[in-house]
C-alpha cells in the first residue's frame, strides 16, 4: 500500500500530520508526498505538528519504489518530494517535527526543513549518500550548513553515520530531548505554547528568519552549474546504480568510481 498522510487536531489551533508508510518505516513514496504537500496547502492552523506512525518518524526515499521506476536524475527531479519540502517551508506558521524513530536521509531533510525539532531519546539519525553513491542537492545541503554549520554536515555526509539523539541535539540538529513515552505530550505541548502566540508574530518571524537565512545561502550561478554537472554525472553512473542494488540486497556495495 502507497503512504499517506494522517490529519488530526488535538487541540484547538494545532494540526498533527502522521506519515504513514508503517510497512517501510513511513519512507517518502510519490503518494506520501503529494498527501502531506496537499494537506499542508489546506490548512490554517497556527502549529503543524509532523510525525511518524509506529517505530520510525521516516526512512528516507522509498528506494524500491525507486529502483522499480529506474532511478535517474530526472526521476529525481519530478519526485515530489522538494515540492513537500517546498510546503512546509512556505507554511505560513511554525511547523515542529516530533522525531519518535529512525529519521535518516530524505526524513532527516523533511524534519531540517520543518522550523523546530524535538526527538525522542532513542532516535538514530543519519544521512546515507555517501553510502549509495548519491552527489546531495545543494539546496538540501545548505537546509544543513545553515541547522548545523559545516564541520558538523561534512561529518554527517562524508561519513555516512548514524547519531543518537543526545548528539543530535549537542550539534543543534534537534532543539530538544526527551524520554520516548514522554515525546507525544512533551510535542503537543510545545505545539499548544507556540499555536497560543500571537499569529501575526508567528508569520512575521518564520518569514523574516527564512528570508535572511536564504540571503546568505545565494550561490553564483557559474559555481551552481560545476555542482550541478557534478551531481548529474553522479545519477548517470554504475556506482549510483550499484549503491542502490546493494542497499535493496542488504550487502555491501562495490564501488568502480564511475
Amino acid at each position: 500500500m502507497p503512504g499517506v498522510v494522517h490529519v488530526e487536531e488535538p487541540a484547538p489551533g494545532v494540526a498533527l500530520l502522521t506519515l504513514s508508510n508503517p510497512d517501510k518505516r513511513n519512507a517518502l513514496d510519490r503518494t506520501l508526498c503529494e498527501s502531506l504537500r496537499f494537506a499542508l496547502e489546506r490548512l490554517d492552523a497556527r502549529c503543524v505538528l509532523l510525525s511518524g506512525e509506529g517505530r520510525a518518524f521516516c526512512a528516507g526515499y522509498d528506494i524500491e519504489e525507486l529502483l522499480g521506476e529506474g532511478y535517474e536524475d530526472d526521476a529525481e527531479v519530478s519526485h515530489p518530494f522538494p515540492a513537500a519540502l517546498a510546503a512546509i517551508e512556505s507554511y505560513p506558521y511554525p511547523v515542529l517535527a516530533a522525531l519518535n524513530g529512525a529519521t535518516v536521509g530524505g526524513g532527516l531533510e523533511l524534519a531540517i526543513a520543518c522550523d523546530l525539532r524535538i526527538a525522542a531519546d532513542t532516535v538514530q539519525l543519519g544521512m546515507p549518500p555517501a553510502k549509495l553513491g548519491v552527489v546531495y542537492a545543494t539546496a538540501g545541503l545548505n537546509r544543513f550548513l545553515e541547522t548545523i554549520g559545516a564541520a558538523r554536515t561534512r561529518e554527517l555526509f562524508l561519513t555516512g553515520r548514524r547519531i543518537d539523539a543526545a548528539t543530535a541535539e549537542r550539534w543543534g540538529l534537534v532543539n530538544s530531548v526527551v524520554e520516548a513515552e514522554a515525546l507525544p505530550q512533551s510535542a503537543l505541548a510545545l505545539a499548544q505554547e507556540i499555536a497560543a502566540n500571537a499569529p501575526l508574530s508567528l508569520r512575521g518571524n518564520k518569514a523574516g528568519i527564512r528570508a535572511l537565512v536564504a540571503a546568505a545561502g545565494t550561490l553564483d550561478p557559474a559555481v551552481a552549474a560545476v555542482l550541478e554537472a557534478e551531481r548529474r554525472r553522479a545519477f548517470a553512473s554504475e556506482d549510483l546504480r550499484e549503491g542502490l542494488r546493494a542497499f535493496g540486497e542488504k550487502r555491501s556495495p562495490v564501488w568502480q568510481g564511475r
